[in-house]
This record gives structure tokens, sequence and C-alpha cells, in this order.
């Protein structure tokens, strides 16, 4: 449950003036910091507004969980003091420790405090090695790892180098644990212009993954590096009712798009390469849409006055070009040299000069 700006000095109050619990009630204390498990949503579209029920909540949980610590620490000296007699013992001292850390490294990411962030991170990795058993030392690790995914570095081969170490990490210590492969496949994603480690990356996750879905994403995804180097066969009728062969474009450099009018981010994507596709007259541009409505397309090329040939059949992600290339996000961007053949599996980000080291090859 998400909690809204308006109601988060309410909750910090309760939180702040919570008396001291007798044993027999720190199950009803720990639900408090469970409460406050739930992903937030619904948050404002002010920035500033945003920020600060962000803020809330992680001071909150950092709140639930001090005072549930201090309650158990003091129901222990009561027992030990002889005060209280056969009371049960809280078996979630471990779990409120890590949570505290991960909401403490939340906030300081939030203020910008890298030192606090490496305080709590150091933490984590320390608790790590006093994990009551394997289970919840994976999840401590875990924890951390997702922290530390949210700040890979600057350049692209640093969150490349980063994301690749901590996923292998992970899948070394904890090889059955369900979240290996994602975390192996997400290192993957990363690896596109170093075919060669994702290639291994993939294979390693193939081989842990146990989840359908995950399997055919990864299979997707070794499905288009088989394409790469290689000659695209490709040919289509266009959404004009034309005829389009990918082989009749030999010689000329193509970008060939995989994109959605229902996707915002392709949207904005779409109005930046629009313009300079426009003036570089040599790229050939061909589109694939993942459309279902086509008046929504076409309303999109017309904003972005695209007039590129395109396929569209109406079946969304099922799109029959788009399953038997293995495409799996947009948008993704294929570059097809003056061969036909297929020199990058997705050169969103970089476009321009792959282009341009393309146009110059004879």
């Amino acid at each position: 449950m998400m909690i809204p700006s308006r109601r988060a000095p309410l909750l910090l109050i309760v939180l702040l003036t919570l008396p001291i619990l007798h044993i027999g009630t720190l199950c009803a204390d720990w639900s408090q910091v469970t409460d406050l498990d739930q992903p937030m949503t619904r948050l404002s579209t002010d920035p500033r507004k945003a920020k600060l029920a962000m803020k809330a909540h992680f001071e909150a949980q950092i709140v639930a969980n001090e005072a549930f610590l201090r309650d158990v620490k003091k129901a222990k000296a009561a027992r030990e003091a002889g005060e209280v007699k056969d009371s049960p013992k809280d078996t979630h001292v471990y779990e409120s420790t890590v949570r505290l850390a991960v909401a403490q490294a939340k906030l300081a990411s939030l203020e910008s405090n890298p030192l606090a962030v490496t305080n709590a991170l150091e933490k984590l990795k320390a608790l790590e090695k006093q994990a009551p058993d394997d289970s919840q030392r994976a999840e401590t690790m875990f924890r951390r790892l997702s922290l530390q995914w949210q700040n890979l570095g600057d350049t692209a081969d640093q969150r490349r180098e980063n994301a690749t170490t901590y996923a292998r990490l992970f899948a070394s210590e904890f090889p059955q644990d369900r979240r290996a492969p994602r975390l192996l496949a997400e290192a993957a994603a990363l690896c596109d212009n170093h075919p060669e480690e994702k290639t291994k990356l993939l294979e390693q996750a193939l081989a842990l993954s146990k989840e359908e879905s995950l399997t055919l994403r990864l299979q997707d995804d070794r499905k288009r590096l088989n394409q790469l180097g290689k000659p695209l066969d490709l040919s289509f009728t266009t959404s004009e009712g034309e005829k389009f062969d990918l082989s009749k474009e030999k010689g000329h450099v193509v970008a060939l798009i995989f994109w959605s009018a229902e996707s915002a981010p392709c949207l904005v994507w779409m109005q930046y390469f629009s313009r300079y596709a426009a003036e570089v007259p040599a790229l050939k541009v061909v589109t694939i849409s993942l459309d279902q409505d086509r008046t929504d397309l076409r309303a999109a090329m017309q904003s972005l006055n695209i007039t590129w040939p395109t396929f569209f059949d109406a079946k969304g992600w099922d799109n029959a070009i788009a399953r038997r290339l293995g495409i799996n996000t947009i948008p993704t961007l294929w570059l097809i040299d003056r061969k036909g053949c297929l020199q990058t599996l997705n050169a969103r980000n970089d476009y321009q000069l792959k282009i341009s080291g393309l146009l110059q090859q004879k």
C-alpha cells in the first residue's frame, strides 16, 4: 500500500509514539513493519511532491523497524530478568535489521548522500555473514545487489561490467534461487555490443531457468543473437499495400525499427530519430509496428512525419516478424549493412555513431 504524501505525517506520528509493547504483542508489531512493504504507486506527477512522498515512506519504514527492534530488546531484557515467563521469542530480528539497512540506503540515495548509501550497503554485506540460514542470506544479498543495480556506473562499460559481476556473484552463490537467472538475463541485456559475453550469460541463465516465461524471453534473446553478422531474411506487405524486400536494398545501410505507437518511450525516441533520419538521406528506414490499432499507428506516423515502409498485422507483441526475430523490448533498432547483414542487436542509444560508421563502409 502506498503512503500518499497527505497521510505520511500522520503515520510517522503514530509510529513515533508507539507504546512499549508486551512480549505477547510482538507479532502485531511485526505486522506494522510488513504493512509498509507494498510498493509505492500513484505518485504525484509533481517531482517535488513525489520525492516527499517517497522520503516519508522510507522514513516510516526506518521508524517502524527501529521501534520493532527496540521493543524486542526490551522484551528480551524483561524475559531475562524474570519479569515475564513462558513468553514467545521473536524470530524476525534479523529480517528487521536487514529491512532497516535497506530503507536507510534508499533514503540516503534519495537524498543524494553517497557516504550514507555506502555505509548501509556495507552493513548489508556484513549481515549476509550473520544470516541464520541460506534462504535469508540469499534474500539479504539480493536486496543489496538490487540497491547497487540502481547505480551501476556512469558509462555503458561500467554498467555492463558491474551488472555482470553482480549477476554472476549471486548465481554462483545461489544457483537454485529463481532470481539468479533473472539477474543474468538483466546483465545480458546490457551486453548487446559484446556478443561473446552476452552468449555466456544467456546460456548460464537458460541452464538455471525454471520459469517458462523467462525461458521464452531468454530463447528470444538467443534467437536475436544468432542473427548477428548474418544476412537478414525480411520481406512483407507494408501497411500501404506495397511490397518490401530487404534483399533488394543491398548496397544501402538500412535501419530496422521495432516500435509501437502505444508506447510512450517509443514515441519520445521516435521524435529524435525521425529528425535525425530526415537529415541522412543515404539511410533507408523500415519499421515493424507492434500495435493493435491501425488508427493509433497512422496518427502517430502522421504526427512524426513517418512515411517509411511499415509492417502492421494488429497482433501487438505477437507480431509475426517480431516473434520470428525474437524481439522482446521496444524500441529496438537493428542496423543492416550494405551486404544485408545484421550488425547491431539494438543501436537505440548510440545510433548516430554506428550509422555513420556503416555509411562510411563501402
